[in-house]
C-alpha cells in the first residue's frame, strides 16, 4: 500500500538524521532542521505521531523530550562529546519505551534491564491540528490523558471529521484492516456526516468488501445506518452485473453480507432487482453451505408474491434439491411460506417423486414433512406409489421410517393396505429379525385395530421363541401389544 511505503521511508530517515547530530560532533545546518521538521509533521498527519508529549516552546517544538529550534537556526547549538550515556539517554527516547538510566553504563548487557521507574506526568499529545497550533502560540498548559479530561474528549470529538477527511482516498485499504474496520464503524454512529463521508469512500468498493474478512462487518453496519437513496444506490451496483451478487452469496463472509442486505430492502422495486440478480444461480444457492442461507432469508423477509421465483425452482428441482443435505431443509421452509397456487404446486411436485425421495437419506425428511400436512391429494399419490412396495420399502434403513409414518397419518383403508401386504410376505420372520423392518411391524401392532389386529397377532405368535432370542425382536415381544 502505498502509504505504508512512504510511511516506512520516513521512519527510515529519522534515526540517519538524529545520528548525524548526536555522532558528528558537529553543528547540523538549517537543511537538517527542516528536514527533520517536515518529517515529523508528515509522521503526525499519517497518525504515526499523535502530538508532541511535553508542551512546545515559543520558539522552537518538541519532539519525545528532545527540543528543536526554528528554521534556519543551528539545530545543536553547542553538541556535547560523544558518549555511549549521551548515545543511550537520547536514542531510547525516540525508539523505545523503556529509557535507560545514567547508571545504565554498569549494568550486565546480557540480562534484562531493571524496570524503569514510573514516568513523570507529561503534558497530553495535541489530538488535532488546532491544537498544535495553540501550544505552538504559547499556550502550554499541562492536562492529563484525553480519555480522561472531558474537555479534550469533547475537542477530540468536535473535530472528528477531519481524521476521517484525512483518509480520502484510502477508506477502502482502511476498511480491509481489522482496526480500521472498528473505527470506520464507531464512526458511522456519529451522525449522518460520517455515513456519507464513508459510504462516499466505499461504495465502490461495496462487492470487494462484502467478501472481505473484515470490511463485510463495515458493510453490515452502513446498511443498517444509510438512508433510501445510498441503499438503492448500492442495490444497483451489487446487480448491475447478475453473477456479482450470486458470487458474494457463496462466500463464507458475504453470506452474511447479503442477508443483512435482504434485511434492510423496503420498497418493492429493491427486492425485484435483488431477486432478478439471484435468479440465475437458485439452484447453486439452495445447494450450498453459505448460499441456502441467502435463499432462507428471503423467504423469512419477502411475501410469497415476491418470493414467486424461489417456489418455481423449488418445485422444478424438488428431487434433485431434496436428496442434498441443504436442500432438503431450503425445501420444507418454501413449503413452510408458500400459500395457495405456489404450494399446492411445490406438494404435487415432491409427491409425485415421493418413491425416489422416501429412500434418501434427506429425501425421506422431506416426504415426512409433506405427510404430516395432511393434505389430503398429496397423501393419495404417495400412497398410490408405495403400493406394492413396503416390503422394499421397509427392509431399507432410511424408507423404513416413511413406512412408519404412513402407518400413523394415512387413512384407515390404506394403513390396511399396508398390513395386509406386510401378512402376505411368505417370510413374516425375516421382518421381525431385520434392523428396519421390525420397526414397521412394532408401528403396525401401534396403528392397527381390530380384526386386522388380530390377524397380525396371530401371523407373529408362532415365532414367539425366535422373538425371545432376537436383539431385533425385544420391542416386539411384549405381552401388552399381543393381547390387545
Amino acid at each position: 500500500m502505498k502509504l505504508d511505503r512512504e510511511m516506512e521511508m520516513l521512519l527510515n530517515e529519522i534515526p540517519l538524521l538524529h545520528h548525524g547530530g548526536l555522532l558528528g560532533g558537529c553543528d547540523a545546518d538549517a537543511a537538517e532542521a527542516e528536514d527533520l521538521s517536515y518529517l515529523i509533521h508528515e509522521l503526525a498527519a499519517m497518525g504515526v505521531v499523535d502530538g508532541d508529549d511535553e508542551p512546545v516552546a515559543a520558539d522552537g517544538f518538541s519532539f519525545y523530550g528532545l527540543d528543536y529550534p526554528k528554521k534556519r537556526a543551528s539545530l545543536v547549538a553547542s553538541p556535547p562529546p560523544f558518549s555511549m550515556a549521551n548515545h543511550r539517554a537520547h536514542m531510547p527516547s525516540l525508539f523505545d519505551n523503556f529509557p535507560f538510566d545514567a547508571a545504565a553504563d554498569d549494568w550486565d548487557l546480557r540480562c534484562s534491564p531493571p524496570p524503569a521507574p514510573p514516568p513523570a506526568a507529561a503534558a497530553p499529545r495535541a489530538r488535532s491540528k488546532s491544537a498544535r497550533r495553540k501550544n505552538a502560540g504559547g499556550c502550554a498548559a499541562a492536562t492529563t490523558s484525553p480519555k480522561k479530561c472531558g474537555a479534550a474528549a469533547a475537542a477530540a470529538k468536535a473535530h472528528g471529521g477531519e481524521s476521517l477527511d484525512g483518509l480520502r482516498g484510502f477508506m477502502y485499504h482502511v476498511a480491509r484492516d481489522q482496526h480500521g474496520c472498528r473505527f470506520l464503524q464507531q464512526r458511522l454512529d456519529d451522525g449522518k456526516r460520517e455515513v456519507d463521508t464513508i459510504f462516499a469512500g466505499v461504495a465502490r468498493h461495496a462487492a470487494q468488501l462484502m467478501v472481505d474478512p473484515f470490511g463485510n462487518y463495515l458493510m453490515q453496519k452502513l446498511l443498517a445506518v444509510c438512508d433510501a437513496g445510498q441503499r438503492m444506490a448500492l442495490v444497483l451496483a451489487l446487480t448491475a452485473d447478475a453473477l456479482v451478487l450470486v458470487r458474494i452469496s457463496l462466500n463464507v463472509h458475504g453470506t452474511r453480507a447479503v442477508q443483512k442486505l435482504i434485511e434492510s430492502l423496503k420498497t418493492k422495486e429493491e427486492i425485484r432487482l435483488v431477486m432478478e440478480a439471484l435468479r440465475p444461480g437458485f439452484l447453486e444457492l439452495i445447494k450450498d453451505p453459505n448460499g441456502n442461507h441467502v435463499v432462507q432469508k428471503c423467504l423469512q423477509s419477502f411475501e410469497a408474491d415476491d418470493n414467486k421465483a424461489i417456489f418455481d425452482a423449488a418445485a422444478l428441482h424438488c428431487l434433485d434439491i431434496g436428496m442434498q443435505c441443504h436442500g432438503c431443509c431450503v425445501l420444507q421452509r418454501c413449503i413452510a411460506r408458500s400459500r395457495g397456487e405456489h404450494r399446492d404446486k411445490l406438494v404435487a411436485a415432491i409427491a409425485c417423486n415421493g418413491f425416489e425421495l422416501a429412500q434418501d437419506a434427506y429425501g425421506n425428511y422431506v416426504v415426512q414433512y409433506v405427510m404430516d400436512l395432511k393434505i389430503a391429494n398429496a397423501n393419495s399419490s404417495l400412497a398410490q406409489q408405495f403400493e406394492g412396495k413396503y416390503i422394499q420399502l421397509s427392509m431399507q434403513k432410511f424408507s423404513s421410517n416413511v413406512v412408519e409414518k404412513c402407518l400413523k397419518v394415512f387413512k384407515e383403508a390404506d394403513k390396511a393396505k399396508i398390513i395386509l401386504e406386510l401378512l402376505a410376505t411368505p417370510h413374516l420372520e425375516k421382518l421381525l429379525q431385520h434392523p428396519y423392518a421390525n420397526y414397521v411391524i412394532y408401528s403396525a401392532l401401534q396403528n392397527s385395530k381390530g380384526s386386522l389386529h388380530s390377524a397380525l397377532t396371530n401371523a407373529i405368535r408362532p415365532h414367539v421363541e425366535l422373538l425371545r432370542t432376537s436383539p431385533y425382536c425385544k420391542r416386539i415381544y411384549t405381552r401388552a401389544l399381543l393381547k390387545k
